[in-house]
């Protein structure tokens, strides 16, 4: 069985909707990314429909609890766009992040069973201005991550190089983009991919962060 059988479900949905094929991936290539501009560097993994998704972790890190810099650059064709930090959909959090007007926002879900997930807390984020928009073609959020890492009895491993993630995407935008507690609809594709989670460390990670993170004046 696929490991997000039912990443959003939306009380809107038709059975007839329901019913209808679910693509699944499979992946375990991932590769660097660095953003010239804030010199922010991570590791990265692409999905099948364009959407990257990328980690950055302290230096530092030996063991979770740990930050995480989170950043998920999609085609402004993709609705929405979430992971599994746990790998799997149950019992672990979710974070689905959308394009809202000029900018995008993100979520912490959760679900305990494969039903609609809920707004969940345990994870906090902290945009990063700069590198959090939307334009004609794509949208882009980035954040600190707190909570992340640990949850739970799973840790994720800092010196890791395959830390499993899920992750689930639909052409449906949110009801109101706006509001992080919006519903979504189910997801059109879905899988699994693999991270060197180790080739995310970057030096003075905190640091970076705040400046990153401050408003600007």
């Amino acid at each position: 069985m696929g490991i997000i059988s039912v990443f959003a479900t939306a009380l809107s949905l038709s059975s007839a909707a329901l019913a209808s094929p679910i693509q699944e991936r499979q992946a375990s290539v991932a590769a660097k990314y660095c953003d010239a501009a804030s010199t922010l560097c991570f590791t990265e993994w692409v999905s099948p429909e364009k959407i990257a998704y990328r980690f950055a972790i302290p230096d530092t890190a030996t063991a979770a609890p740990f930050d995480v810099i989170l950043q998920i650059e999609a085609p402004k064709t993709v609705g929405w766009a979430g992971i599994a930090w746990g790998g799997v959909m149950t019992n672990n959090p979710l974070t689905v992040a959308w394009a809202n007007g000029a900018s995008a926002i993100a979520t912490t879900r959760q679900a305990s069973a494969r039903t609609y997930p809920q707004p969940a807390t345990g994870v906090t984020y902290t945009a990063i201005p700069s590198l959090t928009k939307s334009n004609t073609t794509h949208w882009t959020y980035t954040a600190v991550a707190k909570g992340a890492s640990s949850f739970g009895n799973t840790r994720l491993n800092p010196a890791s190089t395959a830390v499993t993630f899920a992750y689930a995407q639909a052409a449906g935008a949110p009801a109101t983009p706006a509001d992080p507690a919006s519903r979504f609809s189910i997801h059109n594709s879905r899988g699994k991919f693999t991270v060197d989670l180790a080739a995310g460390k970057i030096a003075d990670f905190v640091a970076l962060a705040e400046k990153l993170t401050k408003p600007a004046a």
